[in-house]
């Protein structure tokens, strides 16, 4: 009989530090607030870099621009720019940031389901240590 084992991190990063190295750069981009956040707002469709700093409360438009240039130099995210007057440019995620989004909304559902029990448990600590 044939066991199932979960998959491991450690293990699914490749053998080679650098292997490791671009798989925890991958995590890294994936992981950040904004990165998540840009491309659950893009999944329905593009959207120009005004109404995304519109429904991004707390994000510098610096830090606005750094984060879809990080996504569009992984190919998570497209940037198209049209010839017009103003000039408009539209973002929108492309087909491999797709597949990213179902692990993004069962981490979202996940932090959400338990984000009570978390602030209990910070609190906690922090009234421990801070004694």
């Amino acid at each position: 009989m044939e066991i199932a084992h979960e998959p491991r991190m450690h293990t699914m990063c490749g053998g080679s530090e650098a292997d490791a190295e671009v798989f925890r750069s991958i995590l890294s981009r994936v992981g950040d607030k904004w990165s998540m956040m840009l491309i659950g707002m893009l999944q329905d469709g593009p959207m120009r870099f005004t109404e995304l700093k519109q429904m991004t409360s707390g994000i510098s438009a610096r830090m606005l621009t750094h984060t879809l240039r990080q996504l569009e130099r992984d190919g998570l995210v497209a940037r198209e720019m049209f010839a017009e007057i103003p000039p408009r440019v539209e973002y929108r995620v492309t087909p491999l940031g797709r597949t990213l989004i179902a692990p993004i909304l069962v981490l979202a559902e996940w932090a959400s389901t338990h984000q009570s029990e978390i602030a209990a448990h910070r609190l906690k600590y922090d009234l421990e240590t801070d004694a």
